[in-house]
This record gives C-alpha cells, structure tokens and sequence, in this order.
C-alpha cells in the first residue's frame, strides 16, 4: 500500500473509518484505524507467551515418524500448555508433517504416540478420538462447505466424533454455536448465515471453532492465518495463546516468521523435507529462524 497508493481508504465492519495519505500517516496509525480497540491484541498475545508454563508428559510424541517422498523421519514432542511453531520455505514438508501427524496420510517408518499410547492411524478417525484436530491449510477445499449454514459448519466435527447415527440435539448444536460466535467474534453474528458469504477471516474463526467445540487435547493449525485481514489475524493469534494458557497443545504452522517468533514456545524448522533443528522460543527471534532455513542452523534443542 505505502508503496503504490495515492490514497488508502480503511473499511472495519462494514462501514468507512477514514481515508489517508501514505506520506503522512504512519503503519501504526494506519493498523489502529484497521483494528479499532483491538490495537493491544498483538502485545497481549506477545506477554502471554512468556507468562506459559508447559506441561510435563507429552500430549503426542513421534519417533523417526516419516513418510517417502513427503518428509524423512523426524523425533517430536508437543507438551500440554505449549505452542510449538513448525517453520519453513514452501515445498519445506511443513503441510506433510502436519498431515502425518494427524493421520490424514499414513506413515511409513517410526511411532507415534498420544498420552503415551501408541496409535497405529489408517485415517484421521483414530487421531479424532484421541483428541488430535487439524485445520487445514486450503479452507476452501478442505474446510469450508459453502453452501452450508455457519450453525451446519460449526458442528460439523463434533457430529462426525458422535457417528451419523447418534445426531446432535439442537438445543446442544445452538448453544455451543451461540457461544464459539461470541468468543471467537464471528460476523455476521447470525448461526444460520451461509458460510460461503462470510469473509476468509471469519470462516477461519468458524473452521477455528468447529475444532473447538471437539475439546481436542492437541490442535494443529496449518497457516491459520493465511488469506485474512490483520483483525482477523490478530484475534486467531490471541485465542491460540489463550488456548495454551488453558492447557491445550498447538502444532502452529506458518510461513510468517515474524507471528511464529511470537506466538510459539518453541520453533520446528524444516528445510528439503527435513526436520533441521528445533529452538527454544524464549529468546528466538525471525534472524534465528532464517539462519536455520538457509543452512546456518545453530544448536539443535533436545526434545
């Protein structure tokens, strides 16, 4: 925008906030205007990282877990309480690992295990009901079901963890529907909206939710953040630190550097397909990363 616009004119909730002039409005006035009083929520997100105490026993761990042609086998261990940034180019394996992981396509080689039992998954199902979700990182082909109501797409998991045949009661459906609206600020704030209306952000929130509703022990997020306005991205941001103080686990996969610096504990870096070092997050900042996609990785973290 700084670089080719004349003018910039900012839209919030549907309606007009102001236009500006890139030479005489800086980003932060120009980001206060996009996000209203949601100007501290990045700051939140930032002092709530450092304020996590993970948990001790791993909610999954994988060991020499790989797949051919996907991504070699890797060791990993994702603690209750904590949110572990997986990080790398495009083509780096960081979708693979996620799938992998969730049992979307099958391992073959390693272990993986989840509370300390060792699962064997020939699909997603198995994974489910250990408390293991993914949102995955193509929405629209993978997630949203457009033509279906935003109430249809929020319990969409939760009917498939119950069976087909065991349906879920309305009052149930609108009363979790009623509140992942409000605590996750779904616009329209209407259940029987269709989904294909909302904007990328807010079928983000509601993929975000239809997850949520699961109460998964661990959850993985791939680009999360991808293809939405910065309200948006800062409020996904806020409730994935939020969910880690309450003691879930995050898989948070990401091709920005700069919101894996801030949200994760830790940093999984992959490069060609492979698991290349691990950081700790306290400390870690975007030039680390880098280095360790280039080639330069420092020392590795065990474990």
């Amino acid at each position: 925008m700084y670089e080719i616009a004349d003018r910039m004119t900012v839209l919030r909730n549907g309606a007009l906030v102001g236009e500006y002039l890139p030479q005489e409005t800086d980003r932060l006035e120009l980001v206060s205007a996009m996000l209203g009083r949601e100007l501290g929520t990045l700051e939140e997100v930032e002092r709530r990282s450092e304020e996590r105490s993970p948990g001790t026993a791993p909610v999954l761990t994988a060991r020499g877990l790989g797949r051919t042609g996907a991504i070699a086998p890797f060791d990993l261990e994702i603690h209750a309480g904590e949110v572990v940034g997986l990080a790398g180019l495009l083509g780096s394996g960081r979708t693979e690992t996620a799938r992998l992981l969730f049992g979307a396509d099958r391992a073959d080689s390693g272990t993986l295990s989840v509370d300390g039992r060792r699962v064997r998954p020939r699909g997603p199902r198995p994974m489910i009901a250990r408390g293991v979700a993914l949102c995955s990182e193509d929405r629209k082909a993978e997630g949203v079901i457009a033509d279906l109501t935003v109430r249809d797409n929020l319990v969409l998991a939760l009917q498939a963890a119950r069976g087909w045949m065991r349906p879920v009661p309305r009052r149930t459906a609108d009363a979790l529907v009623e509140e992942y609206i409000e605590r996750l600020d779904i616009r329209p704030a209407d259940p029987n909206a269709v989904m294909g209306n909302l904007s990328g952000g807010n079928q983000q929130k509601v993929l975000l939710a239809r997850w949520l509703v699961t109460r998964p022990r661990l959850l993985i997020l791939d680009e999360p953040t991808r293809g939405i306005d910065v309200g948006a991205k800062a409020q996904i941001q806020k409730v994935v630190t939020d969910l880690a103080a309450d003691g879930m686990a995050v898989l948070f996969v990401s091709a920005e550097l700069e919101e894996v610096v801030r949200v994760c504990d830790r940093v999984v870096v992959l490069r060609d397909r492979r698991k290349v070092t691990e950081l700790d997050g306290d400390g870690v900042t975007v030039d680390e990363v880098m280095a360790a996609i280039a080639g330069h990785e420092p020392t590795a973290v065990s474990p």
